[in-house]
């Protein structure tokens, strides 16, 4: 039997009477709250946006103004960089005089949340011991920094203070989600704490003393000074500090004082600059004192950053028979580096690499 001859009378009309009062119903119900949007977060440099990146999770978006592969020091505002930032709830900078363009993107965006000052501005540098603070401030003497060497993320120390400092605005510009970012944050510590160091270690005397110790520059007096077992503590240690074990107390030559907070935390010496002072850049005559000086000291490698003429490099590294690294200064500055521990990973292994080459039998 079909189905429209077996329905009974009036049936069709009352279907249709509660089809309409149902949907009475779901036009007059409350809607659902919008999904809540993300929190802006705009970071000046890659390394800020990729700690920030894991602080946040999937609560913000965040965006980088600065390429990877670019010199921080030099990057040109557009208008995009402005209509980004316009939009931020959080901007992200050193703080320091390194982003020289930043005030310029600032003002142009007119985002009174961001401005300095602000709940929405970080400066990432607060807590961190500075190095090389000059005693007077005079452009004679290259591009000064007048607060001190502003490449702090070189160092995964100073990696925890610029977190800790992203932690404190995002507490501020989103307090509902405070537990979480603060959650990520102590992750965070802990990954950079046991990568440098090693679980050993870091379960010996705890994260906390250890940083303490770190972050004055005390680490390594202790660390030697110590004993456990009869064995000094450096021999207990692991991660990227065992690793760069190869250049340890070795010299190297580098382009430009990038590697300041590196070279004291790994205790690699930056021996000789291919810059005669802070962002002047070389000269010939200059560069022959740098290859005389490479020669005679028989200084094994030349450090740079990719954003640096590679011909130079390679240049000056065949003249002297030096081993000629390149690497990204920042996240996201090469292939591959993704994250902050992908970057300290980089730079780590092919030092360490390099070195331990040129130790072997008949390299030298």
């Amino acid at each position: 039997m079909k189905y429209r001859e077996a329905m009974r009378p009036g049936l069709g009309a009352g279907l249709s009477q509660a089809l309409s009062a149902l949907l009475t119903v779901l036009l007059l119900a409350p809607k659902p709250a919008a999904a809540q949007e993300k929190l802006q977060v705009v970071a000046s440099l890659p390394v800020f946006a990729a700690i920030a990146e894991q602080l946040t999770g999937d609560l913000a978006e965040v965006v980088e103004i600065a390429r990877g592969d670019e010199d921080p020091h030099f990057v040109q505002p557009r208008p995009s960089y402005a209509a980004i930032v316009g939009r931020a709830d959080l901007f992200i900078a050193t703080g320091l005089d390194l982003e020289m363009w930043a005030p310029t993107v600032i003002d142009r965006a007119r985002n009174s949340a961001i401005v300095e000052g602000s709940p929405g501005h970080v400066v990432t540098y607060t807590g961190i011991k500075l190095l090389e603070v000059p005693e007077t401030v005079s452009r004679a003497g290259g591009d000064v920094h007048a607060f001190g060497n502003p490449h702090i993320h070189t160092d995964p120390i100073n990696a925890i203070i610029i977190a800790r400092n992203i932690l404190s605005g995002l507490r501020r510009v989103d307090p509902a989600n405070a537990a979480t970012y603060e959650a990520n944050t102590h992750d965070f510590q802990d990954r950079v704490m046991r990568r440098l160091f090693g679980d050993q270690l870091v379960e010996m005397l705890g994260a906390e003393t250890i940083f303490r110790l770190a972050r004055n520059y005390e680490f390594w007096e202790f660390a030697r000074n110590q004993t456990y077992q009869g064995k000094p503590l450096t021999e207990y240690l692991g991660g990227w500090l065992a690793e760069g074990a190869p250049f340890r107390g070795r010299r190297m030559a580098c382009y430009h004082k990038n590697w300041s907070y590196f070279s004291a935390r790994f205790q690699i010496e930056c021996a000789a600059y291919m810059e005669p002072k802070p962002g002047i850049p070389p000269t010939p005559g200059h560069v022959r004192d740098v290859i005389e000086i490479m020669r005679n000291e028989h200084i094994p490698v030349l450090f740079a950053a990719n954003y640096f003429s590679r011909a130079q490099v390679e240049r000056v590294a065949s003249r002297t028979g030096a081993v000629p690294i390149m690497v990204p200064l920042d996240v996201r500055g090469a292939e591959g580096v993704d994250t902050y521990f992908d970057l300290i990973d980089l730079w780590v292994s092919r030092l360490a690499e390099t070195y331990a080459t040129l130790d072997q039998p008949g390299d030298n």
